[in-house]
């Protein structure tokens, strides 16, 4: 089997003509980041700005609270940045304002689990404006949370859930605990994707990638990735992708999520390959990705 042979059977991703401008890329809403009494996160948030502009985005657009905007803003430069109030009803309202003028959103990483993330979370899953979405990190415990309430997807949605976020899931929806084994995980993926008509990518050693219909496992990858921040670089290589695909009238998002995830598993390796199997930062994962972006077909 030749390293070719390991990328995912997706449809080749959208071509980027030579007269394009960042308005054809696409735009990709990042709603993440918390400062409340028992956390500060703005590496979450930013890294996934990060990853979107690398995989190709024209813009990403940070939306944090006011007081770590700035802060965010500091880790990713290249993004812009849309202050929320820590009041949940004018929190939502900002979102709800600017969900019509992106392509895709991106909801969870640092956005922690106080009133106004769990108010965020259930408008933009509920609204009838909102592009294709990856849900990850807390937005996965916030809808897992809620999922018992007979909360359910009205838009294209990617999880990106690790083990234990995908227990909590499973715990919610009555789905098998626990998967460990590769068949176990393939099952597991496939039924929680099945539950919510969702594309699941059910993160870990060999990364599965499932829709109703279909299932991928990545067999790339490299143990420098088992750090703090590469799931959100992830998901913001996968919301960028999808920001792109709208524009491109690509509409399957299983084609994007696995696509995202072979780039990110890669990106990795590529990182190992010159440094070894450790001290990888997350901005580390997210500069190798341009050069991996340049090794997928285009149509």
């Amino acid at each position: 089997m030749t390293r070719d042979d390991l990328m995912p059977p997706a449809a080749p991703l959208p071509s980027r003509p030579e007269d394009g401008h960042k308005g054809i890329f696409g735009t990709v809403l990042v709603i993440g980041g918390c400062d409340d009494e028992k956390a500060c996160m703005v590496g979450g948030p930013s890294f996934a700005a990060i990853g979107a502009l690398r995989a190709g985005a024209g813009r990403a657009i940070l939306a944090t609270p006011r007081t770590i905007l700035s802060s965010c803003l500091e880790v990713a430069p290249s993004a812009t940045g849309l202050p929320l109030s820590e009041e949940p009803s004018q929190a939502v309202a900002s979102v709800m304002e600017m969900l019509p003028q992106v392509q895709a959103v991106i909801i969870g990483p640092g956005l922690g689990a106080s009133e106004r993330s769990r108010a965020l979370v259930t408008s933009v899953l509920q609204s009838d404006d909102s592009p294709p979405i990856v849900l990850d990190a807390d937005g996965l415990n916030v809808f897992a949370s809620e999922a018992g309430h007979g909360m359910t997807f009205r838009n294209p949605v990617v999880l990106t859930p690790h083990p234990g976020e995908y227990d909590r899931l499973a715990e919610a929806l009555n789905l098998p605990l626990k998967p460990r084994s590769a068949g176990e995980r393939v099952e597991a993926a496939r039924k929680l994707s099945g539950c919510l008509n969702a594309v699941c990518v059910l993160k870990g050693q060999g990364t599965v990638v499932a829709s109703n219909d279909k299932s991928w496992t990545c067999e790339r990858g490299s143990v420098v990735l088992a750090t703090g921040g590469t799931g959100d670089v992830l998901a913001g290589i996968i919301g960028g992708l999808l920001a792109q695909g709208v524009h491109a009238d690509m509409s399957d998002p299983w084609d994007l999520a696995a696509w995202g995830t072979w780039i990110h598993a890669v990106a990795g390796e590529q990182w190992a390959s010159r440094n070894g199997s450790a001290g990888m930062l997350a901005a580390d994962l997210a500069e190798e990705v341009p050069a991996v972006m340049s090794q997928v077909p285009r149509a």
